[in-house]
This record gives C-alpha cells, sequence and structure tokens, in this order.
C-alpha cells in the first residue's frame, strides 16, 4: 500500500511540473506571437494611411480601449467556463484565436480593420489569464509563488524576444510579414498544451451551479476588491508608454531608418530583464511574502520611470528602460499569487476572470491616457505621470497591508 501511495504522488508531481514546463513554453511563444506585432503597431498605422503623429497616437488608444473594454467583458464569462468546462480548454481557446486575429491583420488595408480585429481580441482571447488559471489550480500551494513566476518569465522573455525579431523582420519587409509569423508561432503553442499538457478536472457537482453569483461572492472576500484595484492600476502604468516609446525612440535616433529594430532591442533587452526578475520575485514571495515584494517592486518602478522623461539620448534611456524592467518583473507574479492564496482553489478560473476583467480595463486605458497626454503635452510627460501613480499604489499598499495586520 505504502508503494502504491509514492507511486501516485510521484506522478502527481511529475504531472504538475510537466504542465507547468509546457505552459510556460506556451506563455513564451504567446509572448512572441503577439509581441512581434504590437509594440509596432503605432508604426503600422501610419502604414495604413494615418498622416500625423498625434492621428498615430489617438488611433492607438482607440485601438486599446475597445480592446480594454471588449476583454473586461468577456473575461468573467471566460473565467466562469474554465471553471465549469476546464482550463486547459481556455488555454487551447485563447492562443488559436490570437493567431487566427493577428494573422488577419496581416491582411488589413485601413485603420478600422485594426479596430475591429482588436475587438475581435479583446472577446476571444486572453492567453495569460488562462495560463495562470491553470497552473494555479494544479500547483501545490508552497510552490505557488515560484511556478506563477516561471510562467512569468516565459511571457517576459517571449516578450523580449518578439520585439527583437519583429523590429528587424519589419525593418526589412514590413509589418505584415510578422502578423504572418505571429500566426505559426501562437498555433504552435496551441498544440503544445493539446498533446503535452494535463489537468486532473473535476467539473462542479452542480451542471447549473450561477456563475455570476460564485463571482459576487468571490467579490466579497475580504481583502479582493483591494486586489483588483491594484491589478487595474497596475496595468494603466504598464501600458501607458506603449504608444510613446516607438515614438519617443524614433526622435532620440534621429529618425532612424532602423527604428523598429532600435524599439524591438529596447523592449527585448528589458523584457528580459524582467523574465528573470519575475522567477526570483516570485521565490522570495514565497519566502517573505508577497505584499512585501509587491510594495518594493513598485516603488523602484516608480523611481526608474520617472527620469526617461529627462532622457537625451539613446543610451540613457536605454539603461532607464532597463532599470525598470528589473523591478516591473517583481510585480505581476507577486500580485498573481495573492489572488490564489486568498480564493478557493475551486474558483480560481472565475478569480482570475474578473482580475482580467479590470486588467483589461487598465491595458486600455493606459495606452488611452498615454495617448492623450503625449498628444497634448509631449511625449516625456506620460514617463513621469507612471512613476508618480506607481509609487502612489506602493505606498497604499503597504498602508494596506499595515492596517490587515494590525486588526
Amino acid at each position: 500500500m505504502l508503494s502504491v501511495n509514492r507511486d501516485t504522488i510521484g506522478k502527481e508531481h511529475h504531472s504538475w511540473r510537466t504542465t507547468l514546463a509546457v505552459i510556460a513554453l506556451a506563455q513564451f511563444l504567446s509572448g512572441i506571437g503577439f509581441s512581434f506585432v504590437f509594440p509596432f503597431l503605432p508604426f503600422y498605422l501610419g502604414d495604413l494611411g494615418l498622416k500625423t503623429q498625434k492621428e498615430v497616437l489617438l488611433w492607438f488608444g482607440y485601438t486599446s480601449i475597445v480592446f480594454g473594454i471588449t476583454m473586461a467583458v468577456f473575461a468573467p464569462i471566460w473565467g466562469i467556463l474554465a471553471d465549469r468546462w476546464g482550463r486547459k480548454l481556455m488555454v487551447i481557446r485563447s492562443m488559436f484565436s490570437g493567431a487566427v486575429i493577428l494573422g488577419l491583420m496581416g491582411l488589413a488595408t485601413s485603420p478600422w480593420h485594426i479596430l475591429f480585429l482588436r475587438i475581435l481580441q479583446g472577446m476571444t482571447t486572453g492567453t495569460v489569464t488562462a495560463a495562470v488559471t491553470l497552473v494555479s489550480s494544479i500547483t501545490p500551494a508552497k510552490n505557488l509563488g515560484l511556478s506563477l513566476g516561471i510562467v512569468q518569465t516565459g511571457l517576459l522573455v517571449g516578450n523580449a524576444v518578439g520585439p527583437l525579431l519583429g523590429g528587424i523582420l519589419a525593418d526589412h519587409f514590413g509589418y505584415r510579414i510578422p502578423c504572418g509569423l505571429a500566426f505559426i508561432v501562437l498555433s504552435t503553442g496551441a498544440l503544445l498544451v493539446i498533446f503535452f499538457a494535463t489537468e486532473k478536472f473535476t467539473p462542479p457537482e452542480d451542471p447549473k451551479l450561477n456563475g455570476f453569483k460564485t463571482m459576487n461572492g468571490i467579490i466579497k472576500t475580504e481583502g479582493f476588491k483591494v486586489i483588483l484595484a491594484i491589478f487595474f492600476f497596475i496595468y494603466v502604468i504598464s501600458t501607458m508608454v506603449a504608444p510613446i516609446l516607438p515614438l519617443f525612440i524614433k526622435d532620440l535616433s534621429n529618425n532612424s531608418s532602423n527604428v523598429a529594430t532600435l524599439t524591438g532591442l529596447f523592449i527585448a533587452v528589458a523584457g528580459l530583464l524582467s523574465g528573470i526578475t519575475a522567477a526570483y520575485a516570485g521565490r522570495l514571495g514565497d519566502r517573505f511574502g508577497y505584499t512585501r515584494v509587491l510594495v518594493i517592486s513598485l516603488v523602484l518602478s516608480g523611481l526608474f520611470s520617472i527620469p526617461q522623461a529627462l532622457a537625451n539620448n539613446l543610451w540613457i534611456l536605454f539603461i532607464e528602460r532597463c532599470l525598470l524592467g528589473i523591478a516591473v518583473g517583481g510585480i505581476i507574479p507577486t500580485v498573481n499569487a495573492l489572488v490564489s492564496n486568498t480564493i478557493s482553489r475551486d474558483n480560481v478560473g472565475s478569480a482570475y476572470g474578473l482580475t482580467s476583467s479590470v486588467t483589461c480595463l487598465g491595458i486600455g486605458v493606459g495606452p488611452f491616457i498615454g495617448g492623450g497626454l503625449a498628444a497634448a503635452f509631449g511625449l516625456r510627460w506620460p514617463f513621469v505621470i507612471m512613476g508618480v501613480v506607481a509609487i502612489v499604489i506602493a505606498l497604499l499598499v503597504h498602508k494596506m497591508a499595515t492596517f490587515r495586520n494590525s486588526r
């Protein structure tokens, strides 16, 4: 009997670790696929007929906010379906949807096509949330922070590789070729999940269980509203400079003909550093507390963001972006771990559906605000606003954690 138990434990141990590795690899491919295209979307919009920098910034804002709103509406629905039908299925669905939409972007002939496809993207994708939900549901609690850090590392390293390769391809062949390659890369990731990831999913006993009622109970869980607010503001500030950075690099490089490659290099190195930090931050969160690591990461992010507004050459901006990348890496795995530690494993899909909803609102609002600020006051001010808000969030999180611990 004892040997049977050991064999069973060994198989379960192997199963969740294997699935973790597969999901981390799938997130790596997902990061590559999406970042082949989106860092250069402002340039692509210019190729599609927009004439001025102000038009590009505003249209980038429009495409971001429609994506954010639609994904905010649909993410909770996908979360409910994940708890009812399985989390692995949601990973596959989101990756194949992303592959098709990015492939179609390569066929766009006007900014309106990009706007429509971004709406579809918001309705059907959500690869990060789906992956985090699956990993959270299968990982032992003592390994949660490290596991989420590994998943985040896979995504961030993919986000590092994608812009560099995408930028080189875009400079030599235009912005449509990376869209086609994104289709291939994301489809490959989905196939890996189909054949190699495993999930021992047990459907809920009551098939008529009201998912929205469950979500209402999750929202009322102590501390969860604070976590939702943290997710929203983190993604507002982290995406605020998305439409600005490529244009800022273009200005500092004196309109270099290789601006897409330069942009990709900046994003690649910072993303790689974030990926390294993410895995280590997850381990630190397991040992010293996720809130403490989150606060430190936010403060450092703010301190490294503000000076970017003063950069007067590419080297200074590059160093500052690298330092910011190191700081940012500790944010997402720790706040994701806070969710999993707050909510029952049975409802983790619904919980991450809610966090994804507010995350997507942040992703939509951030570039819209950043683009509007840049159009009105110049490209430098969003870096300052991003830094100040990050520090304010850190202070509020620290204050709330201190209050809860004192009760």
